[in-house]
């Protein structure tokens, strides 16, 4: 539970920075990885490690960043209007030291923005925890046509995150509009 308080606050935080800067990669015209920085505002990465299949870190081909392209990023609707790529930046476990957090850097009207998306590796008992707090938040519904399992929740006022079990294992797609975060959160699952 503990993990899932430092998480929401974390995630409220990238959300009300809005115009701060971040330590991260140079742009990237790919949409893959442009830079690991040091570890940004997205959710706290400091005890996930163990999945399922005992290493989160396989899931995506062991590239969490390739999970969402540029494009997939700059075809999303955001409240702030059309976004505009610029970077990703990774955080990586404490516990195995590879990634498990991709935040997905964008400007809106030229301007950066750290509010952009992003995707985060759960493991089992992340999952269970996250399903322990849906029951207590009004928001929390289930999600059909995304992975084998999928729920939407209002993780923060202004965050909402969509957890999917399916062919990559288990993750989260975390945005501030809801349709933003059901629509990566599919796009992620379909990816090859």
């Amino acid at each position: 539970m503990k993990r899932l308080v430092v998480l929401v606050a974390v995630a409220t935080s990238v959300l009300l920075a809005g115009c701060a800067g971040a330590g991260s990669g140079a742009p990237s015209g790919s949409g893959g990885p442009a830079g690991t920085g040091q570890p940004s505002a997205a959710p706290n990465a400091s005890d996930s490690g163990a999945g399922a299949s005992g290493d989160t870190s396989a899931q995506f081909g062991g590239d969490i960043c390739s999970a969402l392209t540029k494009a997939d990023i700059e075809a999303a609707t955001y409240p702030q209007g059309p976004a505009t790529f610029s970077s990703t930046d990774t955080q990586k476990s404490a516990d195995t030291g590879k990634p498990v957090v991709c935040q997905y850097l964008v400007t809106f009207d030229g301007k950066p923005s750290i509010v952009g998306a992003y995707i985060a590796l759960l493991d089992d008992s992340e999952i269970q925890h996250r399903r322990q707090a849906a029951l207590f938040s009004p928001l929390s519904e289930a999600v059909s046509g995304i992975g084998t399992e999928a729920s939407v929740v209002q993780a923060a006022p202004g965050l909402y995150e969509v957890w999917v079990t399916g062919t990559h294992g288990k993750f989260t797609v975390g945005a501030q509009a809801k349709a933003t975060a059901i629509a990566l959160a599919t796009m992620a699952a379909g990816r090859n």
